[in-house]
């Protein structure tokens, strides 16, 4: 009994090694490409107005590790293929309900919805496979106009490279 205990002491011992020492080759494998860090996040600085079908372009770049985000337009265009985790959160003006589209190439992928009459917060966070060049951006399904409430805190377009591939 007491060999058994002894024996499968050491095969844990022994796999918790493995394991340990696969994670460690993963992180250097990935570590050793300089250069592949994509991420990226922007906040709306102030109350928005976005027209019709509009692209939302979020003005307050936090962050643009590898300069994939071009705030000017509002699209982030993915520089290598890869996994990536897209972010999206929105909060409406009360005077009005808001449903924008995460959108890929011109395809929709989701829908952040926020009512109006309060100031509800919804969000949504998607993993993509994305081919080097594909265009990833947020905009306003409707065809009318669409007010966004901000003071640089609650609509957020983010985004990060996880692996390439």
């Amino acid at each position: 009994m007491v060999l058994i205990g002894i024996l499968l002491s050491l095969m844990l011992s022994v796999s918790d090694s493995l394991y340990i020492q696969s994670v460690q080759t993963f992180q250097y494998v990935g570590q050793k490409e300089k250069g592949l860090s994509v991420a990226f996040s922007a906040i709306l600085s102030k109350d928005t107005t976005v027209g019709g079908k509009e692209v939302v372009k979020y003005d307050s770049v936090l962050t643009n590790v590898g300069g994939a985000y071009q705030p000017s337009t509002g699209v982030f265009t993915a520089p290598y293929k890869g996994i990536y985790t897209i972010s999206c959160s929105l909060m409406s003006h009360p005077s009005n309900s808001v449903h924008l589209d995460i959108m890929k190439n011109g395809k929709k992928l989701s829908i952040v919805y926020s009512a109006s009459g309060t100031n509800p917060h919804s969000a949504q966070t998607l993993q993509l496979l994305l081919n080097k060049g594909d265009r990833v951006w947020i905009q306003n399904r409707s065809g009318n106009k669409a007010s966004l409430h901000d003071h640089g805190s609650y609509n957020l377009f983010s985004g990060a490279l996880i692996t390439k591939v």
